[in-house]
């Protein structure tokens, strides 16, 4: 129909290098179009980007922090017109000591979620340093959400009308705050980052999302010799509202 096929056009223009195939196998023999898009999930260490993405792929808030070098996560959607998405999202460091890493993050994402705390004005300096480094190295057409973590904390640095009149009209930007601990807003920073990638398609925090956890090589951590992590896979259904 007309108006799929339309849709489909609109999914398939978030990102320019990302892949997006037609696939047999659908009902009554139909044609199943698939599509993958890179999200990459960068801030300053301790702003909850890992949180973030564990809230919204597993409903899971971790009970302790643990230092992330980089971890590629899996979600697979049903889109309504028949058509498959999938996210891969890549939690980044938010260490100074991996700049290769982030450079190649940058160069190979379709989309970026920028996360600062709203009681810390060194995360929302440092993600204005992300979002120029992407904006020299992608252009401004890039989709990019800004993430205000924590906002259940009484005490911030700045009204939120300041970071998201900046973030929406002088970066041209998205802007979402949440909670990860509480588990507020968090399905609505996708639902952004969809927005912002002109995809008009909502994720219902109802549904249940199959997954998957792809711990990254580490490289030359410092204090270790380089290893590669355990994979760890974790499966569910999924479907996009």
């Amino acid at each position: 129909m007309p108006g799929q096929q339309q849709e489909r056009t609109r999914l398939a223009s978030m990102g320019g290098e990302s892949t997006c195939s037609n696939v047999s196998g659908g009902a009554n023999g139909s044609t199943v179009m698939k599509i993958r898009r890179r999200v990459v999930m960068m801030g300053a260490a301790r702003v909850g980007k890992t949180s973030i993405i564990k809230q919204f792929l597993y409903d899971e808030f971790p009970d302790r922090y643990k230092e992330t070098i980089e971890e590629l996560h899996r979600g697979d959607y049903d889109l309504p017109d028949g058509a498959k998405l999938t996210l891969d999202i890549l939690d980044t460091s938010g260490a100074y000591q991996f700049p290769a890493m982030r450079e190649l993050s940058i160069s190979t994402a379709d989309a970026f979620i920028l996360v600062f705390c709203v009681d810390r004005q060194d995360t929302w300096e440092q993600v204005k340093h992300f979002k120029d480094q992407i904006m020299e190295r992608r252009g401004p057409k890039i989709p990019i959400v800004v993430v205000g973590n924590k906002c259940e904390l009484a005490e911030r640095f700045t009204p939120v009308e300041s970071t998201e009149t900046i973030a929406r009209f002088d970066w041209e930007c998205g802007y979402v705050e949440c909670s990860a601990k509480e588990n507020t807003n968090i399905v609505k920073v996708f639902k952004e980052l969809l927005t912002q990638a002109k995809v008009q398609y909502n994720l219902s925090p109802a549904v249940r999302r199959r997954r998957m956890s792809l711990p990254s090589y580490v490289g030359n951590r410092p204090g270790t010799t380089g290893t590669k992590g355990r994979i760890m896979l974790k499966r569910n259904s999924c479907t996009v509202a």
